[in-house]
């Protein structure tokens, strides 16, 4: 019985082999007094469920299937329990689930049948998990690949880029996908601007057109958070299950299994085609930008672009912002220039007042001269000689004649 001792040591086996009490096979809390049952409903499960080959999953569900496949007697067990029964001990003092395990043992191809069970009641979430995900893949792809305004978008980025560069090398035709986070890291002399604010700014003023690229760009968020290799794997798997499911129903007739087939072929079909779609879109977008589909996954792919999309959004917030603050620091300062300008005029106004205030013209002295010389000037004309003589020239009518100066 040391083959048995070690088969069996989880499920409550001995030194003695089998024994009853609280622990078996399984160890399903609750279920010492009522047998093997689920603890939600009290519904007692039965192993000919199995054995009969209905698969009902009504009567067996698919979560205590797959608990019951975690639990599928080894071969040094399921000999203990038929060297078990050939001695013809009591099966009264085995607790339930042993007693359970020990019929269940004794199914044909249980092996098979539990996975044709949980492939049934797993293939409609499988196929509602992994049809999406795909979609992902090749809508994100395809979008990728065919947006102009992302291509006119790394043009102006690798032309920016060249002219920063062109004291120390030529021009170059591309550059990796990873240089879009390096963007963040170039900044302006007085460190107030990154190259990718400018770039933001640049677009907003002269290709406004380009500015919304990333509406272009559909489900990268969600492609980026698939792993295709993964989805690949679980249609592969798909895909074997239902080969089983073919085998056992063309060895055993089931109406079940034929029913299954007639209604889940044809997605699974389906599944297996978007399958090929997603690699293909994949692999060709991943090489049209210079990358390898074999070390770039889309788990590293997409997620460069939609922190591409959020770094250019926060850029474009934060130049608006700024541009607000600089219109607002213009007004402040017009508004202390006008002010400014306003004192000024004052100062000027209550100077002028002051000097009127205090002047006295000419023309208001008491002897009338200067409109004495203003209208002697209408009919003598004004010469160097007349301007030598004095002012009374002008004022005694009798030296008009210049032959009497």
């Amino acid at each position: 019985m040391q083959e048995g001792q070690a088969g069996f040591k989880r499920a409550g086996w001995g030194a003695e082999g089998l024994t009853g009490g609280q622990g078996g096979c399984l160890g399903f809390r609750g279920s010492s007094q009522a047998g093997i049952q689920d603890s939600q409903t009290g519904h007692r499960w039965e192993p000919n469920v199995a054995a009969r080959g209905r698969f009902d999953l009504t009567t067996l569900p698919v979560d205590f299937v797959e608990c019951l496949m975690r639990f599928l007697p080894t071969e040094a067990e399921a000999k203990a329990l038929r060297q078990y029964e050939r001695e013809r001990k009591p099966l009264e003092e085995l607790a339930d689930e042993d007693r359970f395990m020990l019929q269940f043992s004794k199914v044909e191809r249980l092996p098979q049948r539990m996975a044709i069970m949980a492939f049934l009641g797993n293939f409609a979430e499988n196929i509602q998990m992994l049809t999406p995900q795909l979609n992902a893949i090749i809508a994100a792809s395809a979008s990728v690949k065919s947006s102009q305004k992302l291509k006119h978008m790394l043009e102006i980025i690798l032309a920016l880029g060249n002219y920063m560069n062109s004291s120390k090398r030529g021009a170059v035709y591309g550059f990796k996908l990873q240089s879009l986070d390096l963007l963040l890291d170039t900044k302006s002399t007085d460190r107030k601007m990154t190259l990718l604010h400018f770039i933001a700014l640049t677009v907003r003023e002269k290709y406004p057109e380009l500015a919304t690229f990333w509406q272009e760009l559909h489900f990268v968020e969600k492609a980026a958070a698939v792993s295709l290799e993964n989805v690949l794997l679980d249609v592969k798997e798909l895909g074997r299950g239902m080969e089983l499911l073919r085998r056992e129903c063309g060895q055993h007739e089931s109406a079940v299994l034929r029913g299954f087939l007639g209604g889940s072929e044809g997605q699974l079909e389906r599944l297996q085609r978007d399958a090929r779609t997603a690699e293909d879109a994949y692999n060709t977008v991943v090489r049209y930008f210079g990358e390898s589909p074999k070390t770039t996954p889309p788990s590293v792919f997409f997620p460069v672009f939609v922190r591409f999309i959020h770094s250019y959004k926060d850029a474009e917030q934060e130049n608006e912002t700024r541009k607000k603050q600089e219109e607002v620091m213009r007004e402040k300062l017009l508004a202390q220039e006008a002010k400014k300008q306003e004192k000024q005029q004052e100062l000027i106004a209550e100077l002028r007042r002051r000097q009127a205030k205090d002047h006295r013209p000419m023309y208001e002295g008491k002897d009338g001269t200067i409109e004495d010389i203003i209208t002697a000037l209408k009919s003598v004309p004004f010469t160097a000689r007349t301007a030598k003589r004095g002012s009374r020239f002008f004022c005694d009518p009798s030296h008009h004649d210049e032959s009497s100066c």
